[in-house]
């Protein structure tokens, strides 16, 4: 975690040893959604119960507990339900299948339990939800950058927004570099933008803008593009199902995009099949030349990937151009959310962390 930041927390006193433990909020038996990691492995989860920033590290326990003021989202309200006489049986076996491919029949179809109109939602009525927090970084002014429910909301060092920008689309990855924000949305294709650090406006994007059209009209279910930034700050983007990373220079950006490819015993490897479960995060080890991710043993048959009973991490050497599989113990649903000095770090699916060994 950051010093200055910790520093902060004390002076407004947030940070304080004995009531941070008093709380006896435990990542590893509390953690849920998403994290993220500072370079000394500290993670910062989100704790919705406290509507509170938390930064854990393993083997020292909870670090600092900052409340944020997340603003409130406005939602149409629910529509009131009309009210319909119980459908009529179906006649026959011919009949209960058709109604399930082409709809009920008209002798079968229910009647409007009354003929009075009944009152239906209010022409512009909304409803005022508590937003939540979908991903978040801390950049070098010890702000706090997060996206939630459609916009960019920057917080300052005692978690009060200080800006908030409208997003054009739906945000996969997230990370701070030494001079902006960047945002992979989930897209078909990558698009990926890189936003000023002190005023959030767009410097440079890379990929098709007019896809977060298609994505609000038909949302993606699971992830197929993922985001890392390296030890210099290059950013490396997986793309669907290919083992090879597209490569950004953070300052030049779309102008000279690069591929790195890997080996894997010798040979490149093909393409992993997605399926439903779609592409798992892909991590950057700090002070390495390495890059994880995660996939199940069915989405690599074919990559070189050996028998798995568990999670499968692919280690992407970047100075080697090799790619390595190491197998976990851990089943499916649990999401890979940092890197320490010999562990990769998971939230399980019911909660909490679990961890599997790396090298």
């Amino acid at each position: 975690m950051s010093s200055r930041f910790l520093i902060v927390l004390v002076m407004l006193g947030l940070a304080s040893a004995a009531p941070l433990r008093s709380q006896g909020w435990d990542a590893s038996r509390q953690a849920h959604g998403w994290a993220f990691q500072e370079v000394d492995g500290s993670l910062i989860f989100f704790d919705p119960a406290a509507r509170s920033l938390r930064t854990w590290m393993k083997g020292s326990g909870l670090l600092a507990s900052l409340p944020v003021a997340i603003p409130e989202t406005r939602k149409p309200a629910a529509p009131t339900a009309t009210p319909v006489a119980p459908a009529l049986k179906a006649a026959s076996d011919y009949d209960a299948a058709g109604a399930l491919l082409y709809g009920p029949s008209r002798h079968q179809r229910a009647r409007p339990a009354s003929a009075k109109p009944t009152p239906q939602e209010v022409p512009g009525a909304l409803t005022v939800c508590e937003a939540v927090p979908e991903r978040w970084v801390l950049d070098s002014y010890n702000r706090i950058w997060m996206v939630c429910d459609g916009r960019l909301a920057v917080l300052g060092k005692e978690g009060k927004p200080e800006n908030i920008l409208p997003l054009p689309g739906a945000v996969e990855d997230m990370a701070v570099g030494g001079d902006g924000i960047l945002l992979l949305y989930r897209t078909m294709r990558p698009y990926l933008e890189k936003r000023d650090l002190k005023t959030g406006v767009v410097l440079w994007s890379f990929g098709d803008k007019n896809q977060l059209k298609e994505a609000s009209l038909q949302p993606l279910l699971v992830a197929l593009n993922r985001m890392a930034l390296g030890v210099d700050g290059t950013i490396y983007i997986a793309e669907g199902a290919s083992m090879a990373l597209t490569v950004l220079d953070p300052v030049k950006g779309p102008k000279a995009p690069g591929q790195t490819f890997f080996t894997c015993q010798d040979a490149i490897p093909a393409r992993a099949v997605l399926g439903r479960v779609g592409r798992g995060p892909l991590l950057a080890w700090a002070g390495k030349e390495v890059i994880f991710s995660v996939f199940t043993p069915s989405q690599v048959k074919s990559c070189g990937a050996p028998e798995s009973k568990g999670l499968l991490l692919a280690r992407f050497d970047l100075a080697k151009g090799t790619l390595e599989w190491l197998p976990t113990p851990l089943a499916e649903g649990h999401h890979l959310v940092g890197l320490l000095d010999n562990e990769a770090v998971f939230l399980a699916p019911g909660g909490g962390l679990a961890y599997a060994p790396i090298h």
